[in-house]
């Protein structure tokens, strides 16, 4: 198995990216956050306006 601490080295010194976008696997893991964060956010917004108003949810 080769060492490739140099060549990671390398690849990180030398990008202008900030470092979460800097290794070309990067896309692969924080394209699926972004996604998965959004939902999280934008979920429980969608809520708000019942709340404002004091709407419930029916129990059924």
């Amino acid at each position: 198995m080769a060492n490739k601490v140099i060549d990671h080295q390398r690849l990180f010194q030398a990008s202008s990216k900030p470092l979460w976008w800097r290794h070309p696997r990067s896309a692969f893991y924080l394209y699926p956050f972004y996604a998965l964060f959004a939902v999280a956010v934008v979920g429980p917004l969608l809520y708000l306006p019942n709340t404002v108003r004091g709407i419930k949810d029916k129990k059924n």
